[in-house]
């Protein structure tokens, strides 16, 4: 599928898009600091900051680059524009890596990679889950070591960050998988050429939703040239195989692809004997659950009562839950269910995101809990990042940045609304690496997230037919925001840099 797509807006051509822009104005800040535009709102397109920032190397300082820029969902769609902040160093060579990194959603900006992970300056968030006292402990430097070794775009998809998209029915396109991932690829390829970057290598890092994204943009990228240049797909709490995890009743193979994520909360709050780790309890957990565990569950009322009382006992030894409850409820037990009786008895419920978080239970809270009580993480960043723009950046209008965006209607993921649908995500990755041998993949996990499980990610690659040299799987502790963790941060900004560097076709790009 071919479509037309606003022209990019590259060195020689941006005078001219700010003569057809009036708010546009670009900048360029002297290495004491950002100066301020003078307008009282950010432009509708163009570029709002262009600054030298000390952090995270005060010897190597990089350029902040923060933009919007006109992008398309598709043919025929209506006009929208994307975000951008790019830091970039001084005089990069052609084969220096480039990395795409968004938050999820549908509806997220990039604030929470940006402030929690990969950004010059990091807000830092207590490290006691327990500790509510304040949103934020102070900040922390970037990953000095990345920048030495790439440069980092973050997308704001539109209708987030500062950036726009149409309303009411017009709106339809950029609600879809593909058109979504179509306004990213495109805003990729413009970003590449308005800063001569076509030969760079391509990493493209998304998390949660934006897994879904970073997988679909590997189509949109080749319907715009540039799939031969992306050399990495970074997945951080991956969701590609959701439909087939999801927690439906009757969908019995979700059951064993949980339980090591429940075992692990269990030992985490000693409800289970000791001594225990989550390593431990996690390999015990997954062999159980493939060797008796979903065998037993497809079996169903053919099951005998005595192998039922025996599961029951394993069950309740991995997860604390007793062996009364799963013999009452057909040996099954959702994750919200999980969430609400690990603790019953101490009145507390565990957060969704990240279940080391707790809250008070209310007496007439049976099965699901409202809200998360983990959401402390994100206000955190996204606070963070709001401070950061007008703090740091002096950028107009910093407080109408919108880091979470609602929009209207559903969201399309990209088949018939049937209960056979499928979405073959995971088959796209499979496909471009066919083509494209220097393709890798990297899929990180929060041990404690019982949204996108560790189990999950276990079974997206038993199932996939990705040789195993092509990816890497590995799990952090902490939630769905694993890089909340002082050393879960650090070690994924580690393992990233060896991902890069690990690249055998670095030095190929021309």
């Amino acid at each position: 599928m071919t479509f037309t797509t606003p022209q990019p807006f590259g060195r020689k051509q941006k005078s001219s898009l700010h003569l057809r822009v009036l708010t546009g104005i670009a900048l360029v800040a002297a290495s004491t600091g950002p100066i301020p535009t003078q307008a009282a709102e950010p432009p509708a397109e163009g570029v709002l900051i262009d600054a030298r920032v000390s952090q995270p190397d005060p010897a190597h300082p990089v350029r902040a680059e923060l933009g919007l820029v006109p992008v398309s969902a598709g043919a025929d769609s209506s006009p929208a524009t994307a975000g951008y902040l790019s830091y970039t160093r001084k005089n990069a060579k052609p084969n220096r890596p480039v990395i795409f990194a968004f938050n999820g959603g549908p509806g997220a900006s990039a604030a929470y990679l940006h402030m929690g992970l990969l950004g010059p300056v990091l807000a830092h968030v207590p490290q006691d889950p327990a500790d509510t006292r304040a949103l934020s402990s102070g900040t922390l430097l970037g990953p000095s070591k990345l920048y030495d070794l790439a440069d980092v775009v973050f997308i704001d998809p539109p209708g987030t960050g500062f950036s726009k998209r149409p309303e009411g029915p017009a709106a339809a396109p950029y609600s879809t998988v593909e058109g979504d991932a179509n306004a990213a690829a495109d805003l990729v390829r413009q970003w590449l050429a308005s800063h001569d970057r076509q030969a760079a290598p391509i990493y493209i890092l998304g998390e949660s939703y934006g897994t879904i994204r970073a997988v679909a943009m590997l189509d949109a990228l080749d319907r715009q040239g540039l799939a031969a240049k992306v050399r990495g797909v970074v997945l951080l709490g991956q969701a590609l195989n959701m439909i087939e995890t999801s927690q439906r009743p009757d969908n019995v193979v979700t059951y064993a692809v949980s339980l090591p994520t429940l075992a692990a909360i269990a030992c985490y709050h000693g409800m289970v004997p000791a001594p225990c780790t989550a390593e431990s309890v996690t390999e015990a957990a997954a062999r159980f659950a493939r060797e008796d565990y979903l065998p037993a569950l497809y079996r169903g009322r053919d099951l005998p009562q005595a192998d039922r009382e025996r599961l029951a006992a394993r069950l309740a030894e991995l997860t604390g839950i007793p062996a009364a409850f799963y013999l009452a409820n057909d040996l099954r037990i959702s994750k919200e269910r999980f969430r609400v009786e690990l603790l019953r008895a101490k009145g507390k419920v565990m957060g969704r995101y990240d279940a080391r978080y707790l809250a008070d239970r209310p007496a007439n809270v049976t099965t699901m809990m409202p809200g998360d009580p983990a959401s402390s993480i994100s206000d955190a960043f996204g606070k963070a990042m709001t401070d950061y723009l007008g703090g740091t950046l002096k950028v107009p209008g910093a407080d109408t940045y919108k880091v979470i965006a609602r929009f209207d209607g559903g969201w399309s993921y990209g088949s018939e609304d049937s209960p056979f649908a499928d979405w073959p995500f995971m088959s796209v990755v499979e496909r471009h690496a066919a083509g494209n041998t220097c393709l890798r993949l990297f899929v990180g996990t929060g041990i404690y997230d019982t949204t996108t499980t560790i189990g999950a990610a276990d079974y997206l690659f038993a199932q996939s037919s990705l040789p195993q040299a092509r990816y890497r799987n590995a799990r952090y502790v902490g939630g769905h925001v694993f890089y909340s963790d002082d050393g879960s941060r650090a070690r994924f900004q580690s393992d990233l840099i060896d991902f890069i560097k690990a690249d055998a076709c670095r030095g190929a790009s021309k």
